[in-house]
């Protein structure tokens, strides 16, 4: 089953049959924004992008995310003339991910940011030691011209308690220019950090990890040179190139099933398979294209891509993806479907 490490290759090759579009939690999500995000004034989530999941303590699904646009949607899909917008958000959904309920910072007739004032964009999260943890990446603005006038300026890992206030919040290395935890990933005793390096028309991948119960204790991280771990961040190596601003890693059948879209904004989503959590990830298959990218309404897709282990189906990795408007806010003012989210099955088999 997807997202089950069994810490230990099989012996057994993880093929990609074929990837298809999953229309159910694509209008499941549809609807929810539609509707007004589960909040009785309507005024929960609309659209927004990033799309990470993980599973909570009971089994249900928590969904975070990053920009989120907030309701009412109108009846033609549009938002209001100055929708709400908070830069971060959760929803909770059922075991099967379908969305219940939006959670934000605030209330809900003023809501604010889950994560706190600060400008900053969700990473993965996780449940260590028995909390939601979240890795959250600080942005701050740029004289670069609209809609990529902004920049990365540090990392935090957010833990959050039973009632989604926070907890705690812990510095994360910026060392190498490394963005750590667009993926977390446990396997046996180990936590498995992913980052992304991004450098002139290209991102790299990085990998970290540290024991079990211990991904707040910043301290305890090991990093990998490409040949062992180091405590040192700044030893970090580059395992992978051509990666996404976020990708995923997941384990399949001992196997590592790597998801990305390319690092330049391209149309295509690839899947890589290898032995280990640091690769190598070689002979990248690319599987789906995102319609989107060619609908002739000037929209950015795919990119965020994560995968969803905790509600794939046995033989199917869910991804999402994210879609964006190069208009921005004019553009998907008139039209919430431009900001929300993709899933996609990816279908497996072993040989």
């Amino acid at each position: 089953m997807p997202g089950t490490c069994i810490g230990f290759p099989t012996g057994r090759d993880v093929v990609v049959e074929d990837a298809t579009a999953n229309v159910e939690l694509t209008e499941a999500w549809r609807e929810f924004g539609n509707s007004g995000g589960g909040w009785e004034n309507e005024g929960g989530w609309a659209a927004a992008d990033g799309t990470y999941s993980t599973l909570l303590p009971g089994k249900q699904v928590v969904w975070l995310f990053n920009d989120t646009w907030l309701g009412p949607v109108n009846d033609d899909e549009s938002l209001g003339d100055s929708p709400g917008l908070v830069n971060n958000s959760a929803v909770l959904g059922g075991r099967d991910g379908l969305p219940d309920l939006t959670i934000t910072g605030g209330t809900r007739d003023d809501p604010t940011s889950l994560a706190g004032p600060l400008w900053q964009w969700n990473g993965d999260g996780i449940v260590d030691d028995g909390k939601l943890q979240v890795f959250e990446y600080e942005q701050g603005p740029t004289d670069d011209p609209p809609p990529f006038n902004f920049a990365w300026i540090g990392t935090t890992l957010v833990t959050f308690d039973k009632d989604f206030d926070i907890d705690a919040v812990t510095t994360v290395p910026m060392d190498g220019d490394v963005a750590w935890g667009v993926d977390v990933v446990r396997c046996g005793q180990f936590l498995y950090i992913y980052g992304v390096e991004s450098v002139w028309l290209d991102k790299h991948m990085h990998v970290a990890r540290t024991r079990v119960g211990h991904l707040a204790d910043i301290d305890s991280w090991t990093y990998f040179t490409g040949e062992t771990w180091t405590s040192d961040p700044g030893a970090s190596a580059r395992v992978a190139r051509e990666m996404g601003a976020s990708y995923s890693v997941t384990p399949v059948e001992g196997k590592w099933v790597l998801t990305t879209s390319d690092s330049l904004l391209g149309d295509t989503i690839y899947v890589s398979v290898a032995d280990s959590p640091t690769g190598p990830f070689d002979g990248r298959q690319a599987v789906y294209v995102a319609p989107e990218a060619h609908s002739g309404e000037g929209l950015y897709a795919p990119y965020n891509i994560a995968a969803h282990p905790a509600i794939s189906k046995p033989g199917t990795l869910t991804i999402s993806y994210n879609v964006n408007a190069s208009g921005g806010l004019d553009v998907i003012k008139r039209n919430a479907n431009f900001n929300r989210p993709r899933f996609v099955d990816i279908h497996l088999i072993t040989q």
